[in-house]
This record gives structure tokens, sequence and C-alpha cells, in this order.
């Protein structure tokens, strides 16, 4: 009786790793066979319940939409995929492409045709600011240019009038009069004060 009752319960305990174990290679070539798809630039696809179109209908695919290949049977021609999460179908395996389709490429193509559109507007818009820039600055250039000239003619002005006015003092007949007239002056009171000195300096020899 207890023999009886171990040996039923080993078969009980076991039977579920029996069951794994004879069921991991199936469900491993299952995954390993699973990889990413696009359904081909069809308008789009009926999905049938079985591999073939005796089946009923489930739904329908649009074309470029993208799927996980799952299986193909090689009798009907059918493939099933996966789409919108865990739903399933099958579909002629001539619509399932591995590659992205027109109207996928259409839409890439599309983005980056935008993106690059918008970096063009952004570099033009820097190109304009930086022109902006370059002419205010030739513009601050010239103006500076033009008073460096102005002053460079008044300096020239002022020159040649303080030379006009100082050659006109000294050709005026009081200003040369003057000038003699303050030199007497001042020959008058030297010499008398060192002639007596030469005197004294006599009279001691």
């Amino acid at each position: 009786m207890f023999r009886l009752f171990r040996s039923s319960v080993s078969r009980i305990f076991f039977l579920p790793f029996i069951l794994i174990t004879l069921g991991w290679p199936v469900l491993a070539q299952q995954s390993a066979a699973e990889k990413p798809a696009f359904i081909s630039d069809a308008l789009f696809v009926y999905l049938h319940s079985g591999p073939g179109n005796q089946y009923r209908i489930v739904g329908t695919i649009n074309a470029g939409q993208d799927v996980t290949f799952l299986s193909e049977d090689s009798d009907s021609g059918y493939a099933q995929i996966r789409y919108e999460g865990n739903k399933t179908g099958w579909l002629p395996k001539e619509y399932v492409s591995y590659t992205p389709g027109l109207v996928t490429q259409l839409e890439t193509l599309t983005e980056k045709f935008n993106s690059q559109r918008d970096q063009l507007q952004q570099l033009g818009q820097q190109r304009d600011d930086l022109s902006d820039k370059l002419n205010t600055a030739i513009a601050e250039r010239e103006n500076a240019q033009e008073q460096l000239a102005q002053a460079n003619r008044s300096y020239e002005q002022l020159k040649t009038q303080l030379e006009a006015t100082q050659t006109s003092i000294w050709q005026n007949p009081m200003v040369i009069g003057s000038a003699i007239l303050l030199i007497g002056l001042i020959f008058g009171l030297v010499l008398p004060a060192l002639w007596p000195k030469r005197r004294e300096s006599e009279r001691w020899m």
C-alpha cells in the first residue's frame, strides 16, 4: 500500500518535469523561428485563422505594418504572423518581407527630409544673423575710419594755423621792437652788475 502510494506521488511529481523537458525543444525551435518582418506593399491583406483561404477571415493587415514571423506551412504556402500585440493570423507568405516596404521607407525618408529641412532652416537663420553682424561691423569700421580722417584733417588745419600764427608774430614790428627793448633792458641790468666786480679785481692786482 505504501509502495503504491509512493509510486503514485513520484509520478505526479515528476510528470510536469517530463512534460517541460519534452516540450522545451519545441518551444525553443518556435522561439528561434520567430523574426521581425513586414507586410509587403499590397494595399491590405486578409488574415485567416489557418494556413489557407478556406479558413475563416480573422482580420486584415495594412501594407508596411511591422509584424513577427512565427512559422510557415510549406504545403499551403501560408505563413503565420503575430501582430498588434498577441494577435495571430495566417496569410500568403509572399506578402511577408524581411525588409521595410516602400511605405515604411517613404515614412523614414520623409522624417529624414523634414529633419534636414529644419537643420537647413536653422543654418540659414544663423547665416543671416552672421551676415547682419558682419554688415554692422563693416559699417562701424567705415564710421571709425571717417572719424579718424576728420581728426587728421582737423589736426593738419590746426597745425597750419599755428605755423601761420607763429610766423605772423615774428613779422610784426611791434613784437620785434619789444624783443629788442627787452634784450637791451636785460643787458643794461646785467652789465653794470658785472662791471664793478671787474674793477675790484683789478684794484687788488
